[in-house]
């Protein structure tokens, strides 16, 4: 096993991802639904896999998906959400602030699960879709397949780059679950609807 190759991918990917696309939204999808486990393992998940992409079949993406139509696909998704929880914003002013506890306070158990399911696959499946679109063909698939290219130790490349990604991940996540403790939750709706459309304007015009 080649270390070396481990800890260049490491930190080439972590630094590549710091404060980029991939932590906002991630801190947002927190922000959004208030839970933390389904939208990290949804986001490292996704990068996970875009990871594993790069370093077998990187050469053939080019020419399957051009990376100018991922990236206004990525772009009119990420606008979509935040035009969406902006909706939301404004369908719900004026009515009476709720929780988590409140929506579910008179409910049995059964019931509360139930609901607390949904909320999670919701985030998890929405995370997923959102960071595999918004990563697909971006740098950090670029410098796996220019890493693993140079490399006698692929799975090294991709041990690392993939550490990297869900620690990038994490700390999004962290990050967001903080803000949501502190915001109330109409601020926190329209704030993420916000970052989603300007995310998703700055990706179209390739600025991300």
């Amino acid at each position: 096993m080649n270390w070396t190759d481990f800890v260049s991918a490491f930190g080439l990917l972590l630094l590549a991802e710091l404060g980029d696309k991939t932590q906002l939204a991630v801190l947002t999808q927190v922000c959004k639904y208030r839970t933390v486990l389904p939208v990290f393992l949804g986001g490292s998940l996704a990068l996970t896999i875009l990871t594993g992409i790069g370093v077998a079949f990187g050469q053939a993406m080019g020419v399957l998906l051009p990376a100018a139509v991922i990236r206004r696909v990525a772009a009119v998704l990420f606008i979509a959400m935040g035009l969406y929880l902006a909706y939301q914003h404004l369908r719900q002013a004026g009515q009476p602030e709720e929780t988590d506890e409140s929506l579910v306070c008179d409910a049995d158990d059964a019931d509360q699960s139930a609901a607390l399911r949904r909320r999670d696959w919701a985030a998890f499946s929405s995370t997923f879709v959102l960071i595999f679109l918004a990563e697909l063909g971006d740098k950090t698939q670029l410098a796996s397949i220019s890493l693993a290219s140079k490399s006698s130790s692929p799975w090294m490349v991709f041990l690392g780059a993939s550490l990297a990604l869900s620690t990038v991940t994490a700390m999004g996540v962290l990050f967001g679950q903080g803000i949501s403790r502190l915001v109330p939750e109409r601020i926190l709706r329209l704030l993420s609807a916000a970052a989603f459309i300007i995310l998703g304007v700055l990706i179209w015009f390739g600025v991300l």
